[in-house]
């Protein structure tokens, strides 16, 4: 039950963070000098009556004040607004005066970048905990200092060279796996070479590859050290004394320790999986929740720019929720605590 009205504490904590992060970027879009009438009529000369039809087109010649509860109110019925961009008149082409809520583009996108940070995720913790544990069991050796520096190498190469070097060899040159696109998990009928989960690996493998070889190092490191620190605990020479052997004592009583690190590390690193995922996104050509939130920034497209800015809220809200929870689960210490401060600084969340 404890467990249960600490998550629910965090949740109220993260609906405000959403709330918050959303009016931020509302108020300080219409701070920046922009026409939205020019989404309406691109590349004309526009002149007064344009920009009255445009704005009444683009359901903005409101206070902005109304704009911005309105968007609330439609934010909590998930019937977000049209993206500006889809009422574009073209010579000859009848214009979309409704169009459909930037959430049906963005849900679509948010499964390409969900499955380039789980997939890429669970690749980073199956090579960094045993490597890191290696590496922190055996210090100053030579597979600890190999290690080490492979992991230096790759915290230091950014991850959109990562992924072009990646694309350049193994796509572009060997023809291994598909350089660039995405495929969805569930195969579609439309002829376009995508037939399910084989597909959708295959050309994830060079994305989810790219993301592991970049937070790979910081993991392995962390493992390291957290695996340095614990060996010469009490607890850990009295299994010794036991007759435990190496094995046993790294896996049953040092690396339960260090997963309170993972945990709090992958809490922190949530909303920077989704930024390296533009990156990656952009290099593999795939239309992600990263690379949309660019486009929108560019193109200054309010109601795109406020989508991505509640989706990736909720991802990072959801995800450091989870992780709050396995950590109140874990760590009895973190649900029982009575200080606030305490308890946030113990569950590693941004919220």
């Amino acid at each position: 039950m404890r467990i249960v009205f600490f998550v629910a504490r965090r949740a109220v904590a993260g609906l405000i963070t959403v709330w918050a992060l959303v009016t931020f970027a509302f108020w300080v879009f219409w701070a920046i000098p922009n026409e939205p009438a020019q989404f309406v009529y691109p590349g004309q000369k526009m002149n007064a009556y344009h920009i009255r039809m445009g704005d009444h087109i683009l359901g903005i010649d409101k206070p902005k004040t109304t704009l911005y509860f309105d968007y609330l109110w439609r934010m909590l019925h998930w019937n977000f607004s049209p993206s500006w961009g889809s009422y574009q008149f073209l010579p000859g082409l009848p214009r979309n005066l409704h169009p459909q809520g930037v959430q049906v583009q963005l849900m679509q996108e948010l499964g390409v970048t969900l499955s380039i940070t789980l997939g890429g995720a669970f690749l980073v913790l199956l090579l960094a905990i045993p490597l890191g544990a290696i590496a922190g069991s055996r210090l100053r050796s030579l597979s600890d200092r190999t290690i080490s520096l492979v992991a230096l190498i790759g915290v230091c190469t950014h991850p959109m060279v990562i992924a072009l070097i990646l694309r350049g060899i193994f796509g572009d040159h060997l023809h291994w796996v598909p350089a660039t696109g995405y495929c969805p998990l569930r195969g579609t009928s439309f002829g376009n070479g995508c037939n399910g989960p084989v597909d959708w690996a295959s050309h994830l493998i060079l994305p989810w590859a790219s993301f592991t070889l970049l937070f790979l190092a910081l993991y392995i490191r962390m493992v390291r050290t957290s695996v340095a620190e614990t060996l010469p605990q009490d607890f850990v020479r009295t299994a010794r004394a036991k007759g435990a052997s190496s094995v046993r004592v790294l896996t049953r009583h040092v690396l339960p320790n260090a997963s309170l690190r993972i945990l709090t590390m992958i809490g922190m690193e949530i909303g920077t999986a989704i930024a390296v995922c533009a990156y990656i996104e952009t290099a593999f050509q795939m239309e992600g929740l990263g690379l949309a939130g660019i486009q929108a920034m560019l193109g200054l497209d309010l109601p795109l720019i406020l989508g991505v800015v509640t989706f990736i809220s909720l991802v990072v809200v959801i995800g450091n929720l989870i992780v709050d929870a396995l950590y109140a689960f874990i760590d009895p210490r973190v649900r029982f605590s009575t200080d606030p401060g305490r308890t946030k600084s113990l569950a590693g969340g941004v919220i």
